[in-house]
């Protein structure tokens, strides 16, 4: 048999009411110590037991709260259950570490890492100090084969730009082709002559003899590769010397 308590406490957020379910509200250990304060002598209302004498919450934006509602009356995300988008999911994780819902805050915390890409997971760990998110996200900006866009760098600030950078220039292109095998001009974008005159184009300097000529990048192309162990290392070294933790 289930009992719920139906006690509905009025928030005021902005110019928006909400009456909220008390033992909702009760999740939260800032709620719940606020509930266990003295209640108010004589004729005297009690805050939050009506519109018009609702709890005023300030800096605290009326969306923001909607959506930390969504989520705590959603309960725990079951695999038949959509998975939030990463924006409610940062929203309502905001509020639910400022008001403290530790059940609620244990439940998004998953969900974030699996929503969030590498560079709003770093965003997102710098802001609620989660510190083991950072090491490995910066270690796979590294590592990808695109560079970071502008956006991206703005979200990350100038310290993780500059590291990123400066260990992606360590890594090394190298052509796929095998020593001493044969390969065509449409793989490899080189054209062989036996014979003829030309000028090289790298140093100027005439010849008549066998030569290559480039004719672009071939469908071969090259792959980059890390030394994944020292890149790991020092990026570890650089989160824990606290620079990955700044936010400028």
């Amino acid at each position: 048999m289930f009992f719920f308590d139906n006690i509905l406490v009025a928030i005021q957020i902005e110019d928006t009411l909400f009456n909220v379910h008390k033992y909702q509200l009760a999740k939260s250990e800032v709620f719940s110590d606020m509930f266990k304060m003295p209640k108010p002598k004589g004729d005297q209302p009690e805050e939050g037991s009506s519109p018009e004498n609702p709890i005023i919450i300030e800096g605290v934006a009326a969306s923001e709260f909607a959506t930390l509602l969504t989520v705590l009356y959603a309960g725990q995300f079951s695999s038949n259950q959509p998975t939030p988008d990463a924006s409610l999911i940062i929203s309502a994780f905001r509020l639910a570490n400022m008001f403290d819902f530790s059940e609620l805050r244990a439940c998004l915390l998953p969900l974030a890492e699996e929503k969030l890409g590498d560079v709003d997971k770093i965003v997102f760990a710098r802001e609620f100090d989660i510190r083991e998110w950072l090491a490995p996200a910066h270690i796979r900006l590294c590592q990808r084969e695109g560079h970071l866009s502008i956006e991206e760098a703005r979200k990350l600030k100038v310290d993780s730009v500059l590291m990123i950078s400066r260990l992606r220039e360590h890594r090394t292109q190298y052509n796929t082709a095998i020593a001493n095998f044969p390969y065509c001009r449409n793989c490899t974008g080189w054209q062989y002559y036996a014979s003829g005159y030309y000028t090289c184009k790298h140093c100027n300097s005439p010849g008549n003899e066998s030569y290559v000529s480039y004719y672009g990048s071939g469908s071969m192309g090259s792959k980059t590769t890390t030394n994944d162990t020292t890149l790991e290392a020092e990026v570890k070294k650089w989160v824990e010397d606290g620079y990955a933790a700044r936010a400028d």
